[in-house]
């Protein structure tokens, strides 16, 4: 993940925690129900943030473990009573096939797009055979460094369309099974569920 993008959250991490309660509050819960209609006992949050979708997980049932590259955020969910790991995307410290469902919501769009396909490659082994993988990513056309929302530190941002997200999970080893958009202002989230081919 973006070393600068780190270095925002890590300074303001709980603007972005209090910046975020409208939108878990909000947020389509027939989304989280159609991952957890596939999932069940392991489940890894990638760029866990603060923990409030951690949260959302653990009261339906399942064991999370979050995962996230901000030693801030880290912190913020170790004092949940989460098993909080510090780490790279890129490189994650999991066994192959060690999960039975991957969590990744709005946390691959600070990966540049010409590095996402590595944290799709390590989402997809790190998940059993057969895993589900929920992603949440922005619409839009933007590759860059950018100011957003009350945020005014740089972080990174990568936006997609949903031809894009559906032809990168394709290629690195996922089938869609339910797609949903989220709507709660101005900005569109593209959502995917999808299990690992194969």
């Amino acid at each position: 993940m973006d070393v600068q993008t780190i270095a925002t959250y890590n300074q303001l991490a709980k603007a972005y925690d209090e910046e975020t309660v409208d939108f878990w509050n909000r947020f389509p819960v027939e989304f989280i129900d159609e991952f957890m209609r596939r999932a069940s006992g392991k489940v890894l949050n990638v760029g866990s943030g603060p923990g409030r979708d951690s949260v959302l997980l653990r009261d339906r049932g399942v064991d999370v473990t979050c995962f996230d590259a901000s030693e801030t955020m880290v912190k913020m969910t170790e004092a949940q009573d989460f098993r909080s790991i510090l780490g790279d995307f890129e490189s994650m410290p999991f066994a192959d096939g060690e999960f039975d469902g991957v969590w990744a919501y709005t946390s691959l769009l600070h990966v540049p797009k010409v590095e996402i396909g590595k944290s799709l490659d390590e989402i997809h082994r790190a998940l059993k055979s057969g895993g589900v993988f929920a992603l949440g990513m922005r619409e839009g056309d933007f590759d860059g460094y950018r100011e957003s929302s009350d945020i005014h530190l740089l972080r990174w941002f990568s936006f997609y369309s949903k031809f894009e997200l559906e032809k990168l999970l394709n290629i690195h080893g996922f089938e869609i099974v339910h797609f949903m958009e989220y709507r709660p202002g101005t900005k569109n989230y593209l959502n995917f569920v999808a299990v690992k081919k194969d």
